[in-house]
């Protein structure tokens, strides 16, 4: 059961489960694709595992009194996840996130063509 009940769209599980979902939803992925999509998905298990993982170490370092074996902060994961994605085509298009242009009339496109706009006449 999803432990946010409000969204049950987009469930508060884990990272891994959100990306198999993404995954089971996208029409466009091949075989071809399976590499990514696994590296993709061992990666969203560390992503998830991460605070465990620090715990672990800093236990460990706070028995044998010396620095942990990991650091706290893991500032390459995510990013690289993302990178994933969008490689996988799993993020939202760019052009469906803009704001429809405006139409522009036929003199400004000519000034612009010609580059001709935001120029002060003299």
């Amino acid at each position: 059961m999803p432990k946010n009940e409000k969204n049950s769209r987009f469930p508060d599980d884990s990272l891994e489960s959100a990306f198999d979902r993404s995954v089971r939803n996208a029409k466009h992925l091949r075989a071809k694709d399976a590499a990514a999509v696994m590296a993709a998905k061992m990666l969203a298990r560390k992503i998830d595992a991460w605070d465990t993982i620090v715990d672990w170490a800093l236990e460990d370092a706070d028995e044998s009194k010396s620095r942990p074996k990991v650091p706290q902060n893991d500032n390459v994961s995510l990013a690289s996840f993302l990178k994933y994605l969008d490689v996988l085509g799993l993020t939202p298009d760019d052009a469906a996130q803009q704001k429809p242009e405006q139409k522009k009339s036929n003199l400004t496109k000519i000034r612009m063509e010609n580059g001709q706009l935001n120029r002060k006449a003299i």
